[in-house]
């Protein structure tokens, strides 16, 4: 068979470095410790027997290990999973102990034993520990990215690793109970785990929450526990292996987040289409219905249609012009420029004045020469939507319509305050205001994207805005612009 064994390795090739690429995969730390390791190890595949890979020492003892290989391959006939054995040789015992076993594919280190043994109590000193031998390499284990506990059949602490103790975030001694320092959320069907591992043997697996005092956070925790004894040339107890999981839950957690704004993104757009094509169909609709009145009509009848053709197209090039400008806001680059603050408040009172055809009393409360520094696009877009609306539900039943426009600052932002005296805004609507499409009154004419259009722009140029009413009397915008952007 070991003359054999380079042909297998050699026909092998391609299987062994897969398997060599899985294992590293799990513990990249253990290829020096492969390669140059003091004991005999190979990787077998378990179903076929065939050896895919072996190290140094596997190699210069061959000869030695072949009547011991021989009743190796006998013991693992039928078997999931290999377990540690031991084999007789002459005057010598040799352990062969799994280290690591995935896809049907085990790492086995060959330990030759002496048939005398040493009393072993790592706890009050009488041998030292084999992690610490310098021959199993210390710093490997050290540097491995799991925890690593060696307890006694109590739970008590022997031996660990530096990530144990990193895991942990505080001073860990040995003789420390590892089971008072974890908590386990089914701990009835922990112990029923416990208890079949000191039964059958083996390994089982479980999850716990680790309190780090360090990080004065929860570190979640994946465990296997390995039931151990001198069969492994260790104390009886169990090997805690520990892998760190609280990233991925971190992470499941913003994966949880992210659908549910995914979610709430798709629901605002088929809310979103279905408005489109209502808001668009209406108008259209009117249109059509004209025109074939008009067919039928004379002169003067058409004449007093105009206006009726020129309120929908009013309406839908407004829709267009607001769409364009959603889009306008979410694809293009702010672009910050110093303006003129009262230039462009009086240039937006008078094109909307110019639609309307009304002239109200606009009282204006800012400096002649007040600068700010914004999009001058975006702002513009704000301001005739906010004054559309004042006019758009002005009190006809006042002798006046009035506006008053009002600039402040303090050393965050700039207050710019826009109030006028129309119908106001009633308390059951007022939580609707910003949702897109909706209309809070029945005298409205418009899309219902108007507020919900200012409040999207202005986040885009850092600004925010807050609405004050009192119905009957008066409503009032507040627009919130930094100072600093």
């Amino acid at each position: 068979m070991i003359q054999d064994l380079r042909k297998d390795l050699k026909r092998n090739q391609k299987n062994c470095s897969s398997v060599k690429t899985e294992m590293e995969k799990g513990f990249w730390t253990f290829t020096d410790f492969f390669e140059n390791g003091k004991n005999p190890m190979f990787i077998i595949d378990i179903d076929t027997h065939q050896y895919l890979n072996v190290n140094q020492q596997f190699a210069k003892n061959r000869v030695e290990l072949e009547k011991v290989l021989a009743f190796f391959e006998t013991e693992i006939i039928g078997k999931d999973e290999i377990q540690s054995s031991q084999f007789n040789q002459g005057e010598k015992i040799f352990l062969f102990n799994p280290i690591y076993q995935t896809n049907r594919k085990a790492l086995i280190q060959i330990i030759e034993l002496s048939n005398s043994q040493p009393n072993i109590d790592y706890k009050n000193g009488f041998q030292k520990h084999p992690f610490e031998d310098i021959s199993i390499n210390k710093e490997l284990f050290n540097t491995l990215p799991i925890g690593l506990v060696h307890t006694n059949k109590e739970f008590e602490s022997v031996w660990f690793n530096e990530k144990f103790k990193i895991l942990f975030g505080r001073g860990v001694d040995k003789n420390f109970n590892f089971l008072d320092a974890i908590y386990v959320k089914n701990i009835s069907q922990f112990w029923n785990k416990i208890e079949k591992l000191n039964e059958e043997g083996g390994y089982v697996n479980f999850s716990f929450v680790i309190h780090n005092v360090k990080q004065s956070d929860e570190i979640f925790i994946n465990a296997t526990a390995i039931s151990i004894g001198k069969q492994h040339n260790l104390g009886e107890g169990f090997i805690f292996i520990l892998e760190d999981r609280t990233e991925n839950m971190h992470f499941s957690e913003e994966i949880t987040k992210q659908n549910l704004a995914l979610n709430q993104i798709n629901h605002e757009l088929d809310k979103f289409l279905y408005s489109v094509s209502h808001n668009i169909r209406g108008p259209i609709a009117s249109l059509e219905g004209l025109l074939k009145v008009i067919e039928i009509s004379d002169v003067q009848t058409v004449n007093e249609l105009k206006h009726h053709l020129r309120l929908n197209l009013r309406l839908l090039n407004g829709f267009v012009s607001d769409i364009s400008n959603v889009a306008t806001n979410i694809h293009t680059h702010v672009n910050l420029e110093e303006v003129n603050l009262r230039d462009v408040l009086e240039q937006m009172v008078l094109f909307v004045d110019n639609i309307y055809d009304i002239n109200p009393k606009v009282t204006f409360d800012i400096a002649d020469n007040y600068k700010v520094k914004t999009d001058s696009d975006r702002f513009g877009i704000i301001l005739k939507s906010l004054l559309k609306n004042s006019f758009q539900y002005r009190d006809s039943r006042k002798d006046k319509f009035e506006i008053d426009i009002r600039v402040t600052r303090n050393e965050d932002f700039h207050l710019i305050e826009l109030t006028d005296n129309g119908i106001g805004i009633s308390e059951k609507v007022k939580p609707f205001i910003f949702d897109m499409f909706y209309r809070g009154t029945e005298l409205s004419t418009g899309n219902g994207m108007g507020l919900y259009n200012s409040r999207e722009v202005l986040k885009k140029i850092g600004g925010t805005i807050n609405i004050e009413s009192k119905e009957r009397e008066w409503t009032k915008a507040k627009i919130y612009l930094p100072l600093k952007v």
